[in-house]
């Protein structure tokens, strides 16, 4: 047997990883890097420093949709900061927490000198989601995949058309045709799957991605001051039994996932581009007046209708908190990442360590 790493994007933590969002069942590189002694006093609060460059960032056309429909996207260049960071702490020991989004402009070189100087002096970085395994062998491994490849398809080589409400089915076509005319397999897909590909087939098409590559440079940064990263981690002890689970999804329970997808890209598109600009400008105020929807919580509630993956979904998080906790007991200074609607939702992180008594600061 041998321990097979997997990405979100890979067969078996695919269904784990449909809309947890944010990365949240991402697989996490290893992270072999030695703590650094532990500093005599706390950091001080680091300054705000503004970005390198000076660029513009505002809506701008794109070139012309398959239809001939301009799209906007982002024009958000040159170096930005993104939000400053929250202070939770308990007595002299500190966390900082640095909130991620999904999903950010494509263009963006983010910079923050601000997560550089706390990383800096910090023991430990907490990563946002868990890493995810699974014991299986080679063999295993084939026929895994191979159970994929049946369950990620309508059963019977039925096709959307066949599966959807017929006025559903007719807005579904119209973002096709816009974002991904030429796919002529999402028509085979299972509606949570086809919601996710079209879902990143129109960020692409908007010049925007839902890549965690802010996470990836925390980890440079902590890798080349030799800061230990921690994962929590999430161990599939029975994939294959997953994804019979995930076979089993109530047909209206996919549907009403790629129903509120087709709603937030038909109305949402221009708010996602405005709450990017939102983040990399490092305005938290205008991210809290902006609404974010609840497609993501309603794809969610999908796949948790298999009771493996509610499971996993529900340890995820827990674990979480129960790691930044850890790491505030045990270091000076500890960095920390989280989806920044997380975060500043009224009944959210930092309103959970409020109430168990930390002390919270921050924009």
């Amino acid at each position: 047997m041998m321990t097979l790493r997997v990405s979100a994007a890979v067969f078996c933590a695919a269904s784990l990883a449909i809309w947890m969002g944010a990365g949240a069942a991402e697989a996490a590189a290893s992270a072999a890097s030695q703590p650094v002694a532990t500093p005599a006093t706390e950091p001080a609060a680091p300054a705000r420093q503004p970005a390198a460059a000076q660029p513009t960032a505002s809506a701008a056309p794109s070139a012309a949709a398959p239809d001939g429909e301009s799209i906007q996207e982002v024009d958000v260049t040159g170096e930005r900061p993104g939000p400053s960071l929250w202070r939770v702490s308990k007595g002299d020991h500190v966390a900082w927490l640095f909130g991620t989004l999904d999903p950010l402009p494509k263009k963006m070189i983010w910079r923050s000198r601000e997560v550089e100087t706390v990383i800096a002096q910090a023991q430990e970085v907490l990563a946002s989601g868990p890493s995810v395994s699974a014991d299986i062998g080679p063999i295993a491994i084939i026929r895994l995949y191979l159970q994929w490849r049946r369950t990620e398809k309508i059963p019977q080589k039925a096709n959307l058309r066949e599966w959807l409400p017929p006025p559903l089915y007719a807005r579904f076509s119209v973002l096709k045709m816009r974002f991904d005319p030429h796919d002529r397999t999402i028509e085979e897909l299972r509606p949570m799957f086809a919601a996710r590909r079209l879902y990143e087939r129109a960020l692409g098409a908007s010049e925007l991605t839902s890549r965690n590559d802010i996470q990836a440079e925390v980890f440079r940064l902590a890798r080349r001051h030799h800061v230990t990263i921690e994962h929590t981690s999430l161990k599939l002890t029975n994939p294959r039994g997953i994804l019979t689970e995930v076979g089993e999804i109530p047909r209206s329970a996919e549907v009403d996932c790629l129903d509120a997808t087709v709603a937030r890209l038909e109305t949402d598109l221009d708010a996602m581009k405005a709450r990017a600009q939102a983040w990399a400008l490092g305005d938290v105020d205008e991210l809290r007046r902006l609404p974010y929807p609840k497609q993501r919580e309603v794809c969610t509630t999908t796949v948790a209708n298999s009771p493996q993956i509610r499971v996993l979904i529900t340890r995820a998080a827990s674990d979480w908190e129960t790691a930044l906790e850890t790491s505030i007991a045990e270091h000076r200074t500890t960095f920390a990442m989280k989806p920044i609607y997380d975060l500043i939702d009224p009944g959210g992180t930092l309103a959970t360590l409020r109430a168990k008594g930390y002390t919270v600061e921050g924009p």
